[in-house]
């Protein structure tokens, strides 16, 4: 019969032991920038050393699943073998109570049989592998311009990398964007427009990379002026289409309110539209935007004039006024006549 496995030997198909491999010397932590890198772009921050740069080495054995297979599915699994845990051996489906795991991916038989013959898998489950991505606290901020905000990455200790970045790009600490000493907290003083987006942290060891999700940060402001489209003086006439937009920029959108000659006309959309039918509805415009966020107001107005149907000044009379002042002129070019009839004779 064959013999039995020499300590630290796993026997494999056909009568085969293989010394278990050692892991591969750690891997210096990946650049987050590809060919198109330039100078300027920052690299990771290497965290402070202590606790939470363990990299799951030594101090942390891999965990292996045995399987009497060639693939690794549940159905074939001998055992699992976690050192952390107690017991570290949890048996599975193909186990015959004659297998045992030891440290360094090390799986004994005993009492070796025909039946033992085959193919055999081994997973490997790394613990320094970031498998829960990190995440940014607060996940959603509004802050005013020229306002201060600070976001928090929060992380598994096996980390010994840090990253911060906005809308996918990384970020450079400078005199408004500050690090904490520990990395882990970004505060930004004197926020500018800019600084609105997509805030993420990268967290790495020597084995992998993990990215949050998006913290979104808006920057609140404005407006600090407004206009209307189109500018006047604008003159129409009666039965015509009057449309008049107010543009303000302001983060949140702003309020409206349209006044008519100092008078509110109740209105309270970006944009005003209806058919000029009376004179009362010339005069001047007015816009008024309030943003509830900042408490900035801004304003415009704008002139427009109800002419008839034609160019006229402004004004127009009906039948009945024009009839009048034909009967009016023609008694007036009567009293003209007996006048001078009276100085002829």
């Amino acid at each position: 019969g064959a013999a039995p496995p020499a300590p630290n030997l796993r026997w494999a198909g056909q009568g085969r032991c293989f010394v278990p491999a050692p892991l591969p010397p750690p891997l210096p932590p990946s650049l987050p920038f590809g060919p198109s890198w330039e100078p300027g772009v920052p690299l990771p921050r290497q965290l402070p050393a202590g606790p939470a740069a363990a990299t799951g080495d030594g101090a942390n054995p891999p965990q292996t699943g045995w399987h009497r297979s060639a693939t690794a599915d549940e159905k074939s699994r001998i055992l699992s073998y976690n050192p952390a845990t107690s017991p570290p051996q949890t048996p599975g489906p193909a186990h015959t109570g004659r297998e045992t795991a030891g440290p360094s991916c090390a799986l004994n038989i005993a009492g070796l049989t025909l039946s033992d013959t085959g193919n055999y898998t081994v997973l490997i489950m790394n613990p320094g592998v970031l498998t829960i991505p990190p995440t940014v606290t607060p996940n959603q901020t509004q802050v005013l311009e020229n306002g201060t905000f600070t976001l928090t990455c929060n992380s598994s200790p096996s980390v010994n990398t840090m990253l911060w970045l906005r809308d996918g790009a990384s970020l450079v600490p400078s005199e408004r964007l500050v690090l904490s000493p520990d990395n882990w907290t970004l505060t930004v003083l004197g926020v500018t427009r800019g600084d609105a987006g997509a805030y993420q942290c990268e967290v790495g060891n020597p084995v992998s990379t993990n990215r949050s999700e998006p913290s979104n940060v808006t920057v609140a402001y404005g407006p600090d002026s407004a206009q209307i489209d189109p500018p006047g003086p604008i003159a129409l006439t009666l039965g015509s289409l009057l449309k008049l937009t107010c543009v303000a920029d302001s983060v949140p959108a702003p309020s409206y309110r349209w006044l008519l000659n100092d008078t509110d006309t109740k209105e309270t959309g970006s944009s005003l539209t209806f058919n000029l039918t009376t004179w009362a509805q010339q005069g001047t415009y007015e816009c008024w935007t309030h943003n509830p966020v900042t408490g900035r107001t801004a304003w415009a107005s704008v002139v427009v004039w109800v002419t008839g149907t034609g160019e006229s000044p402004g004004w127009t009379l009906s039948a009945g006024a024009v009839a009048g002042i034909v009967i009016g002129s023609l008694a007036g070019a009567a009293l003209v006549g007996v006048t001078v009839y009276f100085l002829c004779e």
